[in-house]
This record gives C-alpha cells, sequence and structure tokens, in this order.
C-alpha cells in the first residue's frame, strides 16, 4: 500500500487465512514489525485483539 493503510482498511498483504504474505521480506514496511503483540493487545481471542487495533487507530488517526 504505497499511500500507507487507511484505518478501517484490511491489509492487501493479509492472505485467506489473515496471515502476512510478506512476513520475513525485507521489503516488509517496518512499521508491521514495530508492535509487538502483548497479552493487552492479543487478550484471549481474535474479537479482542481486532478491538484493541480499533481503538489503536482511532487513537492515531490524523
Amino acid at each position: 500500500m504505497p499511500d500507507g493503510k487507511p484505518a478501517g482498511v484490511r491489509c492487501i498483504q493479509l492472505d485467506d487465512d489473515l496471515r502476512c504474505k510478506i512476513f520475513g521480506h525485507p521489503d516488509r514496511p517496518e512499521v508491521c514489525g514495530s508492535l509487538p503483540p502483548s497479552e493487552d493487545m492479543c487478550g484471549e481471542s481474535r474479537e479482542q485483539a481486532m478491538r484493541w487495533l480499533g481503538w489503536m487507530e482511532e487513537q492515531t488517526a490524523p
């Protein structure tokens, strides 16, 4: 996504299993690895993690 990924828009690099298709590649954007997972972020389910990520996107929106 040359102009960045807008909040709420699915990354074009995710496959059907929601795995990053460029994980480990040198052209993977630095920001993708700059947010290490934590228990607070991941919670106990995918739903909790997605809520947290949505909150983070809201808090950092321009």
